[in-house]
């Protein structure tokens, strides 16, 4: 592909994800364009095509692998029909950018693996966390070696969602639905991500409601390398997403949701001394600097949604590596299926992939 020509891009799945967060990310891309839209609903994929000015539409995904002038696709559906589209798509050679989570079972990730491995085109995996600012400076703190031996590592997703209009998708087990599978991925994603290693054993509870099968979760692990992780999840109370990384030399904060959510403490300072918090001013200025700038991409979490297709961009542009792979979403996966296996099972679970 010449560096002048836009990616072609096909959207498969017009449903909110699709309108609230890819969309306004891509409008911001001048590189993509979105040359046409699917969806098995034919009103939505109507009502998407003509909002956006889409010009090709399809209740059926495969006229948009079918389509020549279509260079990448965006699938961007319910996690039970990943591995079918995405099969399909890396058939046709069409470059694959995939919500999370990957797949409904491990069995299926390595099924895409495997179908990847005799293909040319780029799969890049919506992890989007890692491509949040925070996030990014938090990784390369620790590039620096300034916790020392990690220790532990702790996470926490919460939000609030009535759950009576929600898809069985997004509420049942089975379909991938439950704070635990559908959300959790990310952390998870971000613990291998921080950590370079993989979760071998987990531990976990769970309360369920009347919506939610899987409503809030309490999981413990232990990773290969011997750092302890846990995290708590739920979808009801008020918004969070935070990591908190503990090493030998001090802890990192990082919470997702504020501009100034980036923090290092270290092995012998407690938090909240006035002395500390004055001589942490110029950062929190420095932060707001950086914040400000992003509020025309929607802020940092929105911002995150631009990085990622940006990144997809280059990966196709010029042929690089994407960052988050199929092995990335595998990984998340496994994780994510022991901690629903443990609090099932009551019991520890050991992870195998």
């Amino acid at each position: 592909m010449q560096k002048k020509d836009k990616i072609k891009l096909g959207i498969i799945g017009c449903g909110k994800v699709s309108h609230e967060r890819h969309v306004p990310a891509l409008n911001l891309i001048p590189e993509i364009e979105i040359v046409a839209a699917a969806d098995t609903q034919e009103d939505r994929v109507r009502s998407f095509a003509s909002k956006y000015n889409v010009p090709k539409q399809s209740t059926d995904y495969q006229h948009l692998l079918n389509d020549p002038e279509i260079d990448a696709v965006g699938i961007l559906t319910p996690t039970s029909s990943h591995v079918e589209i995405g099969l399909a798509a890396l058939e046709a050679n069409k470059h694959i950018f995939m919500e999370k989570p990957l797949a409904l079972s491990v069995q299926d990730c390595d099924r895409l693996i495997s179908s990847s491995k005799s293909s040319d085109a780029k799969v890049l995996l919506c992890f989007n966390l890692r491509w949040h600012r925070l996030i990014k400076l938090a990784k390369k703190e620790m590039s620096l070696n300034k916790l020392g031996k990690i220790k532990a590592i702790r996470s926490v997703y919460t939000h609030f969602r009535e759950g009576q209009y929600a898809p069985d998708w997004h509420r049942i087990l089975d379909a991938g639905g439950g704070v635990t599978f559908n959300e959790s991925v990310h952390h998870f994603d971000l613990w291998n991500y921080f950590l370079n290693d993989r979760v071998k054993e987990i531990k976990a509870l769970h309360t369920s409601d009347q919506f939610y099968e899987d409503e809030s979760s309490v999981i413990a692990a232990i990773h290969e390398n011997g750092v302890l992780g846990s995290a708590f999840n739920t979808f009801r109370t008020s918004p969070n997403s935070e990591v908190e990384i503990y090493g030998e030399k001090g802890r990192l904060y990082i919470n997702m949701y504020r501009f100034d959510g980036l923090d290092f403490f270290s092995s012998s300072q407690y938090p909240g001394s006035i002395p500390d918090r004055i001589k942490k001013i110029p950062q929190t200025l420095k932060m707001f600097t950086q914040a400000l700038p992003i509020l025309r991409r929607g802020g940092d979490f929105q911002a995150t949604f631009y990085n990622i297709w940006s990144h997809f961009a280059d990966c196709i542009r010029d042929d690089n590596a994407p960052e988050c792979t199929l092995e990335d979403g595998k990984l998340a996966i496994a994780t994510a299926l022991a901690a629903i296996e443990a609090f099932k099972r009551k019991e520890g679970v050991h992870i195998n992939v």
